[in-house]
């Protein structure tokens, strides 16, 4: 695994300006997710009772924000401009993923300079496509699971009730979707090396656990990283805690190519490997 993860750093290092791409990209999204999250959650804050509340005017905060969830439709706007949010992150997975696995794929032809955006237009329908079936798998289990999360959220009034009730099924479901995204992830692999999806498929199976290993492994250290910035950002307040917060992206898109790049790493070394 250290060999594949060395790999695909190498990789990395050589494509800076697609990591410097993504940042912007990332920093882009995050300042208009956070501008939308701060302007639905403020009106909220202000209407949590003050001074200190006491149990029956919690009771009574609770009480109200679910009837306003489940008797109104007040939260529509919110939601349709969410799910526009959602759309229009969609639209771009697929391009940035072609644009990444084709300079993954032809690094080892010498193809540098602008193959990022050769990649984009080559591949885009293809790994579109691939990304609409993932999608609609993943999403599939949302038909039978919303409604069950739905009546829990009717029947349950406290926060702690609710979690403990809904995570067995949101854990299933994710580990789930994060099985099927490797799966689908191992066809992207054969279209940017211009294989068929088939054997594609076959030699990301071959290589399932190591690839999983790598995946585990960058979720844990983003974990880490998240939970460390956090933390220091609370005792470190001020101008620390903006530069901390805003050098984390940075940090977070590096590890998710780095972790892309030695997952593709595995699954090349094993396509060339005999049965």
């Amino acid at each position: 695994m250290k060999t594949h993860i060395r790999a695909g750093w190498d990789w990395v290092k050589e494509h800076l300006y697609i990591w410097i791409i993504l940042f912007m990209y990332q920093l882009l999204w995050g300042f208009f997710l956070y501008r939308f999250i701060d302007h639905i959650v403020v009106p909220l804050l202000q209407r949590y009772p003050e001074p200190a509340p006491t149990e029956l005017s919690r009771s009574l905060f609770h009480i109200e924000a679910h009837f306003q969830l489940t008797k109104t439709t007040e939260y529509a706007p919110y939601l349709w401009t969410l799910v526009g949010f959602v759309a229009l992150r969609m639209l771009f997975t697929p391009l940035i993923h072609a644009g990444l696995l084709y300079s993954m794929s032809y690094s080892q032809r010498n193809s540098k300079g602008l193959a990022f955006f050769r990649g984009m237009k080559a591949l885009w329908k293809s790994m579109s496509l691939l990304y609409i079936f993932e999608m609609i798998i993943v999403l599939l289990p949302a038909y039978w699971i919303v409604p069950k999360l739905t009546a829990l959220l009717e029947s349950t009034m406290g926060a702690t009730e609710l979690l403990q009730n809904a995570a067995p099924l949101l854990v299933l479901w994710l580990a789930g979707g994060w099985i099927v995204h490797h799966l689908f992830l191992f066809m992207q692999f054969g279209k940017a090396s211009e294989q068929s999806i088939g054997p594609a498929l076959v030699t990301g199976v071959r290589g399932l656990l190591p690839i999983l290993g790598i995946s585990l492994l960058f979720l844990a250290i983003g974990f880490l990283g998240s939970a460390l910035v956090t933390a220091a950002a609370m005792f470190w307040t001020g101008m620390t805690a903006l530069l901390l917060q805003q050098a984390y992206p940075a940090i977070r898109t590096l590890l998710q190519i780095w972790s892309l790049s030695s997952r593709f790493d595995v699954w090349q070394k094993i396509d060339n490997r005999p049965f």
